[in-house]
């Protein structure tokens, strides 16, 4: 609709969430169209199935967040979305820090769930210079080692282009990349191991006081069937058997220990709890607050 008294653009791509005495941002970096042909290890019309119950786009639509973590006078991202590398509806990261005041300089570090270009993207500016110029950039040793490899090949098209992103990305960030091993980050902030999508994919464990957040990455990317049906994989896993038993796993402890989780590809904000539904899992969103 063209008529200039219908708004066409959402106002706000940002939301805050305190937990103890971190704030946690989610920054909404795209929305990109997806395919029911990535789905794997399920039947095909289980898929459709699921997808046309949830009342989505078909062919469904994938959100991309990242999360800024606000710790102290710490100021940590954790992925870059896409970026420079961004078309269409993306790479809206940058508009959503500067919409809070957050200039690029003032990023102290970046920590990175695994290196697929819709996560790393942003690290770079589009003249091919580093986005975030003070950042050290934390990534996990077996996500570096696997990555910075020459392509198979055998590789397919989508997999050798996701290691040439890689290696540009790496390359323009050399001087700040850090090899991140042990699992204590930072105050406050813990890796947890999620191997499977990749190779070193990790999420990350937000604590303070009593309170408790996990940022887990891409466990799922179409969450209106992944949680229903675990089984289901996505055709950029690396490793479809293992990135399909850490599902499950990881599944099954936030909901024992109703840990709230914070999700790449969840519906922005992307945060909320997962309970059991039927033979799968269901979603709970938070529910916003104006008071952060």
């Amino acid at each position: 609709m063209n008529d200039s008294l219908f708004p066409d653009q959402q106002p706000a791509n940002v939301h805050h969430l305190r937990v103890g005495e971190i704030v946690v941002t989610t920054l909404m970096d795209a929305w990109m169209q997806g395919s029911l042909e990535l789905i794997q290890h399920i039947d095909a019309s289980r898929a459709d199935t699921l997808q046309t119950q949830s009342l989505r786009p078909n062919p469904p639509r994938i959100t991309l967040n990242a999360y800024l973590l606000h710790i102290g006078d710490q100021r940590v991202l954790v992925d870059s979305g896409y970026g420079a590398l961004a078309d269409g509806e993306g790479g809206r990261l940058s508009q959503g820090l500067a919409d809070i005041g957050v200039l690029p300089e003032a990023i102290d570090a970046v920590l990175i769930t695994h290196l697929h270009p819709d996560h790393i993207g942003g690290l770079i500016a589009s003249n091919d210079q580093p986005a975030f110029a003070n950042a050290r950039i934390l990534v996990p040793g077996k996500e570096l080692d696997f990555w910075q490899q020459p392509a198979p090949e055998d590789a397919s098209d989508m997999f050798a282009q996701q290691f040439d992103v890689a290696h540009r990305v790496l390359k323009i960030n050399r001087d700040r990349i850090e090899r991140l091993e042990g699992d204590q980050v930072m105050e406050g902030v813990t890796r947890v191991a999620l191997s499977g999508h990749t190779p070193g994919h990790s999420g990350y464990l937000i604590e303070s006081g009593d309170e408790r957040l996990l940022l887990w990455g891409d466990i799922v990317h179409l969450p209106q069937i992944q949680l229903p049906e675990p089984d289901a994989g996505v055709l950029f896993d690396v490793d479809g058997e293992q990135a399909m038993a850490t599902r499950k796993r990881i599944l099954e402890r936030v909901t024992r220990e109703k840990l709230m989780v914070a999700g790449h590809h969840l519906d922005f904000p992307g945060i909320g709890h997962i309970v059991e539904d039927t033979r799968g899992y269901r979603f709970l969103p938070h529910v916003w607050s104006p008071i952060v």
